[in-house]
């Protein structure tokens, strides 16, 4: 009997981790690919560019602390060690109800698919995002366009802001590295010897003016200007237009904008939330489509709270739930799997640190053992990294 042909499009945190639940056992070491071979009942596909970042890292290129070399991996090796087949291509539409995929080399079909593509930045809700500011969350080459306009300055006014996209009811978006970039831009000119000639603000029209909380108290310790409450109208060549036609001074804007899928996703035959996402149910299922699930970036919620976010650690939950769904839909039976919804994140400040954490269930990380509010919580964000990253290189 011929095994399952599996597709997954997109090679982020939500495919790989989707991938690793399916092939389960998780960890073999190395020289184990007969036994991954016995063990793997799915012909798998993966489509993508074979080039993973893990962005949760990005922020740190500003104090020189990582590299980009330090946080991107080629996970080719990684799928020829589960007996992944790798398609280097992209997407371009998903046909017949899931079964065919569309890419610029060719044609996939698939007896069960997997979505898990990054997302789409609304770069046009706010005239001027693309040509007048830069992102840490668009990519590795934005960040150092930043950077390197950035050691080309001696002094000036620096706006550091995001905005999020919360059609669906939930966050859509990437406020935390924001705060993150912020208060190491901070550290950053210190260490030059030229905070005293920069001004960083904080903005974004999502968080209420006069709000207090530790992420607060922590932007203002640092002499960070709060602009709570906030929108351009414009990003312009020196500045933001405000909503009067002023002119308000920067030279140097770091903006992430909200997310949703990407344009191809929206134009495929899989349906699309009215903010833009994939519409999945409570067990990752695309609505109305047999044996095509969703995760990640690219995918909505069901019945969302307000602050469940778009993040790594709740790809990884929802891609589980996916995995062991699709394995039981491939046997015949109704998929039962779903997931808790949680915001954990550790918010790295160079010289101390925050673990941001809510969950549906009420659970804190680790049963609590961890500090909220320590400098040792960065030694704790480095491990998770390196321990990922080497499962990713060697496992």
């Amino acid at each position: 009997m011929p095994r399952p042909r599996i597709t997954l499009i997109g090679n982020g945190f939500a495919s790989l981790f989707f991938l690793s639940y399916l092939c389960r056992p998780r960890f073999l070491p190395p020289g184990s690919r007969w036994v991954r071979r016995l063990l793997n009942h799915y012909d798998i596909t993966l489509i993508g560019n074979g080039r993973f970042v893990y962005f949760p890292a990005i922020p740190e290129l500003i104090t020189g602390r990582k590299r980009a070399a330090d946080i991107v991996v080629d996970v080719r090796s990684f799928l020829r060690r589960r007996q992944v087949r790798f398609l280097e291509a992209r997407a371009l539409d998903v046909l017949d109800g899931g079964r065919r995929v569309v890419t610029d080399r060719g044609e996939v079909e698939n007896d069960a698919l997997f979505v898990g593509v990054g997302p789409e930045f609304l770069v046009d809700d706010i005239p001027g995002t693309r040509e007048h500011t830069f992102s840490p969350c668009c990519g590795l080459e934005q960040m150092e366009g930043f950077l390197q306009r950035l050691n080309r300055l001696e002094s000036g006014v620096i706006h550091v802001g995001f905005k999020l996209n919360k059609r669906d009811g939930f966050v859509a978006g990437r406020g935390g590295q924001m705060y993150e970039c912020a208060t190491l831009l901070h550290h950053a000119l210190t260490q030059r010897g030229l905070r005293e000639r920069f001004e960083i603000h904080l903005f974004s029209p999502d968080l209420e003016p006069g709000e207090t909380g530790m992420i607060t108290d922590a932007l203002r310790a640092r002499g960070i200007v709060l602009d709570y409450g906030y929108q351009p109208r414009a990003f312009v060549e020196g500045g933001m237009i405000d909503a009067d036609g002023s002119l308000r001074r920067a030279d140097l804007v770091l903006f992430t904008p909200g997310i949703r899928a990407p344009e191809w996703v929206r134009g495929s035959c899989l349906p699309i939330t009215p903010g833009g996402h994939i519409d999945v149910d409570r067990f990752g299922q695309v609505r109305g489509l047999e044996r095509v699930f969703a995760a990640g970036d690219c995918a909505g919620h069901e019945n969302p709270p307000a602050w469940v976010p778009h993040q790594a650690h709740m790809a990884q939950l929802r891609a589980e739930a996916a995995a062991d769904n699709l394995r039981a839909v491939l046997a015949g039976k109704a998929p039962t799997r779903t997931y808790r919804h949680e915001l954990s994140c550790i918010l790295n400040m160079h010289d101390d640190a925050l673990w941001l954490h809510v969950a549906s269930d009420g659970g804190r990380p680790f049963g609590g053992i961890f500090p909220q509010h320590s400098k040792r919580l960065i030694s704790v964000k480095d491990a998770f990294e390196r321990l990922f990253l080497f499962y990713l290189r060697h496992l």
